[in-house]
Parts: C-alpha cells; sequence; structure tokens
C-alpha cells in the first residue's frame, strides 16, 4: 500500500525474487521481485511506488520538509506554490500549504537570492533560501516518514529537502 484511499492491502508473498535469483527474504532497501496472493479485485489496486511493510503503517497526504531552492531564476516560490515532489519511489505532485523562513541568508549570498516577506502574499523564497514548508499530496496519500531525503523539481525550479515530520491524523 497505500491504495488511493490510504488504506494497506493485507497479503503474504508467495514467493521473492532478487537478480532472477529465488530467495527466502528481503532486507530493507533491496529491490526485488514479489508474486503476493492478491484478490482479483485488490489486484487492480496495485501501483508503482507502494512499499511493502510488515508492521501496520500509516499513510499521510500532508508532511513538514526542510528545503532548500537550489535554482530557478525568474520564479518565487509562495504559498499554494505546486511542484512535483520525488521522495524514494514516490513521485507525486504536491503543493506548499504554509511556509516558514529558517536560516534567512546564512550562506552569504547576495540579497536578490534571498527569501523575504511580502506583507499581501506572504513569505515568498527565491533561489538559495531555504525554508520549513508544509506539503501536500494533489491525488493520493503516501507512506512517508521523517528522515527521508526528498526533492522537487517545476519547470526550470529546483529545490532538496528533508522530512522532519508527519502530523498526527485526527480522527
Amino acid at each position: 500500500g497505500p491504495t488511493d484511499d490510504g488504506t494497506f492491502i493485507k497479503t503474504v508473498a508467495k514467493s521473492a525474487h532478487i537478480s532472477r535469483i529465488s530467495t527466502g527474504h528481503v532486507t530493507a532497501g533491496q529491490s526485488a521481485c514479489l508474486a503476493f496472493a492478491v484478490k482479483k479485485e485488490d489486484r487492480a489496486k496495485l501501483r508503482r511506488g507502494m512499499v511493502v511493510l510488515k508492521e501496520t503503517p500509516s499513510s499521510t497526504r500532508e508532511f513538514d520538509a526542510e528545503i532548500c531552492v537550489l535554482k530557478g531564476e525568474g520564479t518565487t516560490i509562495r504559498r499554494s506554490y505546486q511542484a512535483y515532489v520525488h521522495i524514494l519511489n514516490v513521485r507525486q505532485s504536491a503543493f506548499a500549504k504554509n511556509i516558514e523562513i529558517v536560516n534567512n541568508n546564512a550562506l552569504g549570498l547576495p540579497p536578490s537570492h534571498s527569501a523575504h516577506n511580502d506583507d499581501d502574499e506572504g513569505i515568498v523564497l527565491r533561489p538559495g533560501s531555504r525554508a520549513k514548508v508544509r506539503f501536500e499530496f494533489a491525488q493520493r496519500p503516501e507512506y512517508v516518514r521523517p528522515g527521508m531525503r526528498m526533492l522537487f523539481r517545476d519547470g526550470r525550479v529546483r529545490g532538496v529537502g528533508l522530512i522532519t515530520g508527519v502530523p498526527e491524523i485526527q480522527a
């Protein structure tokens, strides 16, 4: 899982292959081909980017990340900015819900390469600036956890970051 509604499918692995060689177990970080005992109606829910876990996980639509904008002259990043996010095997469009400036211009960059606060528009990020941003996935919830590295892109804009937190689900 997670499926499109954020749930996980409980199943049994019938066989596992690593580099076309049958194996008894797969460790974290290895790429493997798995054959699952999945019902026909659940088979249609499988897609790229899903994870296989032993424990009961939770999926989320939102996550907090500390980002650094690397390049993208002529583009400003502000609230509701939408970009394509890469987090390990997750690739999905996400938009910024909240932005907080972190360590404004600590890299010694010129003033044109910093974050600033527009009174009417909120915080604006430009190349070289760092910020804490809360992202929300656009299509479906995904499995992410703190400590994962991320990359985001939108046209010529590029940035990297580290996931710092996943908000608790309010029931």
